[in-house]
């Protein structure tokens, strides 16, 4: 007499266990890194202040255009589509809406366009070194400003639309 029944499906193999477990592990290597970019993502977003905002703006003239004085651009969303405009009082600026912009663009598609949510550009007429510096955007990835123009990868968006140009009187930086 057998305890085994003829219709009982007989144990994975070790094979297909070494896979399965392989498998796994891709999934949860995966799984991870994605959280880690999206969760430093949405660290950046939640802890974005005026402040670091004005941080970054001087590191980057420090940076990418020493001697040059820079502006600061917020998205607006009135026409419709996205568009920048300069940020002529930094005291004013609000973060906080700033920050439900940028959520409801990422997450709602409110606000489309081809178009940052925060920028910084040099003043008119004002000639970086190094060309590329002319116009950042805040990477929300890197908790700062970077060149629109990167030598290792496409063109970031600016403004799809025409922005007002920086002037010496409105510079946050520099």
């Amino acid at each position: 007499m057998s305890f085994v029944e003829a219709n009982t499906p007989s144990a994975p193999g070790i094979g297909t266990r070494i896979g399965q477990g392989c498998l796994a592990l891709l999934v949860l290597l995966v799984g991870s890194c994605t959280a880690v970019d999206y969760g430093s993502r949405y660290a950046s977003w939640a802890g974005l202040s005026k402040a670091e905002v004005v941080a970054a703006a001087d590191a980057y003239v420090r940076e990418y255009a020493p001697g040059q004085k820079a502006c600061l651009y917020r998205v607006s969303c009135d026409g419709g589509r996205a568009r920048l405009v300069l940020v002529k009082d930094v005291a004013a600026l609000d973060v906080e809406a700033l920050r439900q912009i940028a959520w409801d663009r990422r997450f709602y598609d409110v606000c489309p366009g081809y178009t940052a949510n925060l920028g910084l550009a040099v003043v008119e007429g004002a000639l970086p070194e190094d060309a590329a510096a002319r116009e950042a955007v805040w990477s929300f990835y890197r908790d700062r400003f970077v060149r629109t123009m990167q030598s290792n990868g496409p063109p970031l968006a600016f403004s799809e639309q025409p922005a007002e140009p920086c002037t010496a009187e409105f510079a946050v930086a520099g």
